[in-house]
């Protein structure tokens, strides 16, 4: 090999050597820039920092894995949507139990209206009725802890029966205090009697597991005892189980749609109603404090005219959740749709105009009684 030959082979091999060298940099260049660009630019990541800061900073000792169950809350609460929530295992726990019928509390129903936490309705004969909360009471701290949200809210009221809990509430300019004891909470589905001129009357409390079971029993013994017309009270009902007000709906309304749900990722599905329905009059008592399945259950009877809606506005709750696991048994409890009645009104905000507007829990009962005697009269 002669020297210019030599001279020849050493220069591609140094050139290869720089092209190496400079790919190596691009590549460690290019990782550091993506590096930066992920902590700078990915969500994610901006938490995990964050995290580190306040690890390296913070004057006080903290637990981290209390301030990362902030992170999900945060990513929900940015919906701003009341009803979606993020509950860890034993908040789901809790939540869980309210529609069972069953649990240590207070005896609220609870909902969100104008961003506000509010009661929806004191059941009756629980120990919140007792104190004194209203339906309409804005809920502003429990136990001295402000209130941000409806979950919130319901799992610090309840707890161990025979424990107190201080409830702060805003009520026509006042701001009041009331310190109720908690009971363990047996709520039956109905309450039912006869009154007079053969007209049942149905107190039906919550769309609860076993509601269907206890409407139809009620149904069957009013019946027996003979009944020629129903008044429905859904005044106070905050709602609960959709397959519940499904298969209500069933024993009062004929073969058809009941309502409607469809959202962005909810394909537009119906549930329907095998009837006959009730076959006899019918009277529907509404107020503010029926919402959710309630109005679902009342606005498909007003669609049907199979009955007369009589009482104030509902509350306007048309939205329809569900809840999904996550792998740490924590749950993200979201709105998945919107619900519609059989004739496709949307009743979320603005609730149902009954056919009969009148004031007054007893005014509205004798007006209910007044027009079930007239249809019995007109039925003979």
């Amino acid at each position: 090999m002669d020297e210019s030959t030599e001279r020849q082979t050493r220069k591609p091999r140094k050139t290869l050597r720089a092209c190496i060298i400079t790919a190596l940099i691009s590549v460690l260049v290019t990782l550091g820039f993506c590096s930066y660009f992920l902590v700078q630019r990915t969500p994610f990541l901006k938490v995990y920092e964050v995290v580190q800061v306040l690890d390296q900073t913070y004057y006080k000792d903290f637990d981290k894995s209390e301030i990362l169950e902030g992170a999900p809350r945060g990513v929900v609460s940015a919906l701003g949507d009341p009803y979606t929530a993020y509950m860890t295992e034993k908040e789901w726990i809790e939540f869980s139990i309210s529609t069972t019928g069953e649990y240590s509390g207070i005896g609220i129903t609870i909902g969100v209206r104008d961003g506000q936490v509010t009661i929806i309705a004191p059941m009756k004969g629980t120990p919140a009725e007792s104190a004194g909360l209203k339906a309409n009471d804005i809920i502003l701290s429990v136990d001295g802890k402000d209130i941000s949200s409806m979950d919130e809210a319901a799992a610090l009221i309840r707890g161990p029966a025979g424990t107190e809990v201080e409830i702060t509430v805003f009520r026509n300019g006042e701001t009041l205090d009331f310190v109720v004891m908690r009971e363990n909470i047996v709520v039956p589905a109905v309450n039912y009697g006869m009154k007079e001129d053969n007209i049942g009357y149905i107190e039906l409390i919550n769309f609860s597991e076993n509601a269907h079971t206890e409407v139809a029993t009620a149904l069957k013994d009013l019946k027996t005892q003979g009944a020629q017309a129903i008044v429905l009270d859904l005044r106070y009902n905050g709602g609960g189980l959709l397959d519940s007000c499904i298969n209500i709906a069933n024993l009062f309304l004929p073969r058809g749609t009941v309502v409607t749900i469809s959202g962005r990722k909810f394909e537009e599905t119906s549930f329907g109603s095998t009837g006959p329905g009730l076959g006899m009059p019918l009277c529907v008592l509404v107020n503010e404090g029926t919402a959710s399945a309630s109005e679902i259950l009342a606005g498909a009877i007003q669609d049907y005219e199979v009955g007369t809606l009589i009482g104030k506005t509902t509350f306007g709750k048309g939205l329809v959740q569900n809840s999904f696991k996550l792998k740490d048994g924590s749950y993200v409890k979201v709105t998945i749709a919107e619900y519609f009645t059989p004739k496709g009104r949307s009743i979320h905000g603005v609730g149902l105009e009954p056919d009969i507007v009148i004031e007054g829990d007893d005014e509205q009962l004798a007006k209910a009684l007044e027009i079930a005697k007239e249809e019995i009269r007109k039925a003979q």
